[in-house]
């Protein structure tokens, strides 16, 4: 697909709040997936090797649908919640796709 920005982002949860960081990134997808029709893939992951660590695998029709995932107000108690859980930032990388 032509022009599809891929979005991987790593998450590290303080130590015992690994379950509520899961549990949120849950709704998250669920609220993504009712709310942003050109959000293609929005899918969280747990490593099999660190569970304390997260990664979420998203894909986007354009870097505009991003960008309203970015600033999407479905999401901004979400993100309020994840503050308080997280022990250092997010780290958030972008790809486009050399296929369709």
């Amino acid at each position: 697909m032509e022009n599809v920005l891929t979005v991987v982002a790593k998450i590290y949860p303080k130590a015992g709040r690994e379950d509520d960081v899961a549990a949120l990134l849950v709704k998250m997808a669920d609220a993504v997936r009712q709310a942003e029709p050109d959000c293609l893939v929005y899918r969280p992951h747990q490593t099999a090797k660190d569970p304390a660590v997260f990664l979420f695998y998203e894909q986007y029709r354009s870097r505009a649908a991003f960008e309203f995932h970015r600033t999407a107000p479905h999401l901004a108690a979400y993100r309020e919640q994840m503050k308080g859980l997280l022990d250092k930032p997010t780290e958030v990388e972008f790809y486009h796709s050399l296929t369709d």
